[in-house]
């Protein structure tokens, strides 16, 4: 038994629920900074979104940043420090850098795809999570149900208005 459960935005219909999970994350990360360091969350915002960034993601395996430009980014830090992986960079020829990159450029897609199916199957795993402990409940006709009170078009109040409807 499958359950499909769709809620829609009536001011922003195109969400799916990623954008606010990202920002959910983001704002976590700002409030963590904020408590260890003070200050303005504007400064720390850089760095949250730097990490955000080169973490690597459950559902796909991947970080962002390896995505979209199909290598893993090097920290600011280790272009002072040498450390093994950016040795092995110096000693590589220009030519020869250029070449790797150009490698990595072209396996993009296969690595998007990859993410893809990883993304497919981890949700299919939520999804088997969730339905476990799901009990399904028929509705008769004629039964009293709630309502969602953006479905029903009507004003719901505002933030602080109730999300329900019915008897």
């Amino acid at each position: 038994m499958k359950i499909k459960q769709n809620f829609t935005s009536v001011v922003h219909p195109q969400s799916n629920g990623l954008v606010e999970v990202t920002n959910r994350t983001i704002v976590k990360g700002i409030k963590r900074r904020l408590t260890q360091a003070g200050g303005s969350w504007a400064d720390e915002l850089q760095n949250v979104l730097w990490s955000y960034r080169t973490t690597i993601h459950t559902s796909t395996q991947e970080t962002p940043f390896s995505l979209v430009y199909g290598m893993e980014a090097v920290i600011p830090i280790e272009l002072t420090m040498l450390t093994e992986r950016t040795s092995s960079m110096n000693e590589l020829k220009e030519g020869e850098n250029v070449k790797s990159i150009q490698t990595h450029l072209d396996l993009l897609d296969e690595k998007r795809a990859n993410a893809l199916i990883r993304q497919e199957a981890y949700k299919c795993m939520t999804e088997r999570f969730y339905n476990k402990r799901v009990q399904g409940r028929a509705c008769k006709v004629g039964e009293m149900v709630l309502r969602k009170t953006e479905a029903s078009g009507q004003e719901s109040g505002g933030k602080l208005g109730p999300n329900w409807e019915g008897p």
